[in-house]
């Protein structure tokens, strides 16, 4: 998830978000289009209860994983089905977030199941073991307030937990598991742009799709073979190719510096209509979002594109993670810049970062980057975890960098990133890797830039 790289606007765009919402209740990889919403009122049933004597009645339990979901979408009808892969377990009953939806029926390979969904909570009732660990949910689906779902401009926004509005599932960024997608019922004369497939452990959010009058652009691909490409709109074709002009340099720099990508051969970046709310992008990888009026700023590209490793690639302990996430690829970006394109650019970053900081703290949005506590924080409350992690997380390293070097920073970060791709770490297992390493402790500079409140001189 990035931020607007325009100072001017003070704080990031999705701060803005923030305050919307709190207003509010390597398998093939190919991105599929097709071009075939009918909108729909359907809401969740908070009432659902499917009675048969035959069974037991389903007991919450929140402990059953999800290792695979596999969904097939409507977007004529609003209709989908999702089946899911569950480990193995004694347990027979398994809970999953359904807020968001309807759900019509659920079954197994030997028919159905009883289920209730009341209070944006589905619960099942299984059989223990092998034969418990597949299950199919139909269900309707509908469209939601901006950035809580599918989304009235045809596209998908998850981000930190609504997935339950689009499918079964749990949104604890800890978790992580694979996916499946088939988008049918296009508009006629657009395109929908998804992946068929994400073969590598993803947080319950990566998933997305987007539909709209795109044109693909192959931009070239790296030295490992990675495919970049852009889907852009006929009217921000322009901007968009000129913001991704070095798009093919700066993946193949992660790359060769993080380590391998890991959700496939293919990877780009759609444009995504957010509306005049919405800026930046999000980290829908493979092929990420970014907003129209973001096309054009290739910073926003870098961010995305750096979440491949860290967020994606490497996923957060826990919502108090999030600037392992967010400060990590917010330092990234004029990293990346600064090796491609040159130091003034780099440093034209972080003259943006400067300014946007100097607003933080004159709007009174300064707070702790990195809380002390795992699972006690909502991430959508408030406004200041919009930007402090980011701006402060990339302080944090930016000082790392000058007391080990920052080709020394570079290979501690893909040293961590083989160490836990595919799996969630957590901001302390960073700082022990930067010790093991090099010798150096960074908790002094973590306790000044992440665990305290101002700026230290």
């Amino acid at each position: 998830m990035s931020l607007s790289a325009n100072p001017v606007v003070g704080v990031p765009v999705l701060v803005t978000l923030a305050l919307l919402l709190a207003g509010c209740p390597a398998d093939d990889d190919d991105a599929v289009e097709d071009d075939d919403a009918a909108e729909d009122d359907d809401t969740a049933d908070d009432d659902a209860v499917d009675d048969d004597d035959t069974q037991p009645p389903p007991e919450e339990n929140w402990d059953r994983d999800i290792v695979a979901t596999a969904l097939t979408v409507d977007l004529e009808t609003l209709e989908a089905s999702a089946t899911l892969q569950l480990a193995e377990s004694e347990a027979t009953s398994a809970s999953f977030e359904a807020g968001g939806i309807t759900v019509l029926g659920v079954r197994n390979a030997d028919g159905p199941l009883v289920f209730a969904a009341v209070d944006e909570q589905l619960d099942v009732a299984l059989p223990a073991g092998a034969a418990g660990t597949e299950l199919q949910v139909d269900y309707t689906f509908a469209v939601q307030p901006i950035f809580q779902g599918y989304m009235e401009g045809g596209s998908t926004l998850l981000w930190p937990y609504w997935c339950g509005n689009l499918f079964p599932c749990h949104s604890d960024p800890t978790h992580g598991l694979t996916f499946q997608l088939e988008v049918t019922g296009v508009p006629e004369g657009q395109t929908a742009v998804y992946p068929q497939s994400i073969a590598a452990d993803a947080p319950s959010y990566q998933i997305a799709w987007t539909v709209g009058d795109y044109t693909e652009h192959l931009l070239g691909a790296t030295t490992a073979g990675t495919e970049i490409k852009l889907w852009s709109t006929p009217a921000t074709e322009a901007a968009a190719l000129d913001g991704t002009a070095e798009l093919v340099e700066i993946f193949q720099w992660f790359e060769e510096t993080l380590g391998p990508y890991p959700f496939g051969q293919q990877a780009g970046v759609v444009e995504v209509d957010w509306g005049a709310m919405g800026g930046g992008g999000m980290e829908h990888h493979p092929f990420w979002h970014v907003s129209t009026q973001g096309m054009e700023d290739r910073s926003i590209h870098a961010h995305e594109a750096a979440h491949g490793w860290f967020g994606d690639g490497v996923r957060i302990a826990c919502w108090e993670d999030l600037v392992l996430s967010e400060g990590t690829v917010t330092y990234l970006t004029p990293r990346v810049i600064g090796q491609v394109v040159g130091p003034d650019a780099e440093q034209a970053i972080w003259d943006s970062y400067a300014e946007t900081v100097e607003l933080m703290i004159a709007g009174g949005l300064d707070d702790i980057a990195w809380p002390d506590s795992c699972g006690e924080v909502d991430v959508l409350e408030g406004t200041a975890f919009f930007i402090v992690p980011y701006m402060k997380g990339a302080y944090f390293y930016k000082a790392l960098a000058d007391e080990i070097g920052a080709e020394t920073l570079d290979a501690v970060l893909g040293s961590f990133f083989v160490q836990h791709a595919g799996e969630a770490a957590g901001m302390q297992e960073l700082l022990d890797t930067v010790l093991v390493e090099t010798g150096f402790d960074p908790t002094a500079l973590a306790d000044a830039w992440l665990r305290s409140e101002g700026i230290p001189d």
